[in-house]
């Protein structure tokens, strides 16, 4: 009888220890669970999307860069502010140009130096604003100091799922 009542504490303890592992375990499965979940959903999101630089033009001063991105997936893309542009480029300096690699900041205003803006969607007759597939946006970007003359040089822009789209230009 003298060993009853420690048995029964060690049990007790024992047994609430097991729920609450058991309950951790099953939380934690579930979480992951989540996770894969939301990874699937981001994997089919950017397999759906494709984007396409149909041309780029500069300027006569080399400062203001116009592409062409064409959505030829079936994702919607219009979180301009979400999308990331990169601009590696030889800039105008003499006698030797410096090779510079730009981070642009979207702007829904006016151009300043280093951002860009979506100027144009094209036909744009569903959704105003959305770059719809099949439906081409214009960006316009400014870049300081200026692109230089005779250069080879590369623009990335990369939609807010991490698609990406990649052109050479010359300058």
């Amino acid at each position: 009888m003298d060993s009853s009542i420690p048995a029964l504490v060690i049990g007790a303890v024992l047994l609430l220890a097991a729920t609450f592992l058991s309950r951790s375990s099953i939380t934690t499965y579930d979480r992951l669970g989540q996770q894969i979940k939301g990874i699937e959903a981001r994997a089919g999101e950017q397999a759906r999307t494709r984007l396409a630089i149909t041309s780029t033009s500069l300027d006569v001063p080399h400062a203001v860069l116009t592409v062409q991105v064409r959505n030829d997936g079936q994702t919607n893309l219009s979180a301009w502010e979400a999308m990331d542009v990169i601009v590696t480029y030889s800039d105008a300096t003499l006698p030797t140009p410096v090779r510079r690699t730009v981070y642009l900041t979207y702007t829904s205003g006016p151009l300043t130096d280093n951002t860009w803006t979506v100027t144009l969607i094209s036909p744009d007759s569903f959704e105003p604003g959305i770059l719809n597939p099949g439906e081409t946006a214009t960006l316009t970007i400014r870049l300081n100091p200026a692109v230089g003359l005779a250069t080879s040089n590369v623009i990335v822009i990369a939609a807010e799922n991490g698609v990406t789209v990649t052109a050479v230009f010359a300058g």
